[in-house]
């Protein structure tokens, strides 16, 4: 399951990135525990928070799908496509503004295709639908 487990260990890094802007956020901002009233540290904390949230079931799809021997391509190209949106999503919110960051959007969308395609691949196989 090379691929599942290559997504697995670089989502790994990017949570170990992601917390540890976190807890220099929580250094700048003298925030020792909870979100204070800087903007930066909650901005910093659903980064992390958001990624803790959803990967999991991103990245169990896709090793169920490796695992039931979905093609190397789909895999690649879903595991590609899904780390990309993944820090994309992660750095829109942390850009946030009145608005949605763009990239924020375009995240949440490659998390969403990514746990619907996987989804629907599993329960294929499984004869669920």
């Amino acid at each position: 399951m090379p691929i599942s487990l290559t997504l697995l260990a670089a989502v790994g890094i990017l949570y170990i990135v992601f917390g540890a802007i976190v807890g220099a956020t929580r250094g700048k901002t003298n925030t020792n525990i909870g979100l204070g009233d800087d903007k930066r540290l909650l901005l910093a904390s659903r980064a992390h928070g958001n990624l803790t949230e959803w990967a999991p079931m991103a990245l169990m799809l896709i090793a169920a799908m490796e695992y039931l021997g979905a093609s190397t391509v789909m895999l690649a190209s879903l595991a590609g496509g899904y780390f990309i949106t993944r820090i994309l999503q992660s750095v829109g919110i942390l850009k946030e503004g009145e608005k949605p960051h763009p990239f924020r959007v375009i995240g949440a969308m490659g998390n969403m295709i990514t746990i619907l395609w996987g989804s629907i691949y599993v329960g294929l196989y499984a004869g669920a639908f």
